[in-house]
């Protein structure tokens, strides 16, 4: 069993498991650090021990553009503030797994390539036993973020994440491009105003994803591994 296996393994451990009811969980944390890969495979580990498990992605419930760039392309808050559709997120994967809710979830709600909202994207009907993982930015938004029975972050330092979203997006290399800068303090807004990491469940360094570790919630990215503890609601 390799390091991140080990890694995954012990983090899906930790997570409530549904008792007649919906678990929620979400992976959070900034640009590039690694969370869709995370839940992936998080999400594989549970089914391999007989879990039922939706997996959903903020990612696909972005605003159409007038309204994510509404404070401005290069605009910190807009970034925070505007980015998701929080509301159709509520409605249509939080809400159906409440109490009370129908248990009928629909996973997509905006095309980004094609800035289109989708009408006709298939809902599917889950148990009461079913776990939630969702992955993205600002996953723990006022809105929401007492909607969650646990969240995992997800980080690495700026200088890797960088080099990440340069290859990946086609961003500038450039860590003072205002696309970049409009990213970057967008999440200093958002560590600053809702502190998630402290609110966390499980925190993951991913610096490198070979060799990822498990870290107090309090304290740096170099912090030593400790073991995990329970957050509160």
């Amino acid at each position: 069993m390799t390091r991140r296996e080990k890694v995954i393994g012990t983090v899906a451990e930790e997570l409530p498991r549904p008792e007649g009811a919906p678990v929620l969980i979400a992976i959070d944390g900034p640009d590039a650090a690694g969370k869709t890969t995370l839940r992936r495979e998080l999400a594989a580990v549970l089914k391999a021990q007989g879990r039922d498990v939706v997996e959903a992605s903020m990612d696909d419930f972005h605003h159409t553009e007038d309204v994510r760039y509404r404070q401005g392309r290069t605009s910190a808050r807009g970034f925070w503030e505007d980015s998701f559709d929080h509301e159709a997120f509520i409605a249509k994967v939080l809400d159906p797994l409440s109490a009370g809710g129908d248990r009928i979830v629909t996973l997509r709600h905006h095309d980004l390539d094609s800035d289109r909202i989708l009408e006709d994207v298939p809902s599917c009907r889950v148990g009461d036993n079913v776990t939630l993982l969702a992955d993205g930015l600002f996953m723990q938004h006022p809105g929401f973020r007492d909607r969650w029975d646990a969240v995992i972050w997800v980080e690495a330092p700026y200088s890797v994440r960088f080099g990440r979203m340069v290859a990946r997006d086609g961003l500038e290399a450039d860590p003072e491009d205002p696309v970049q800068r409009r990213y970057f303090d967008g999440q200093l807004i958002y560590r600053s105003e809702v502190g998630p990491r402290e609110r966390a469940l499980v925190v993951v360094d991913n610096t490198d994803p070979a060799r990822p570790r498990i870290l107090p919630r309090a304290g740096s990215a170099d912090a030593p591994v400790t073991a995990l503890g329970r957050a509160g609601r």
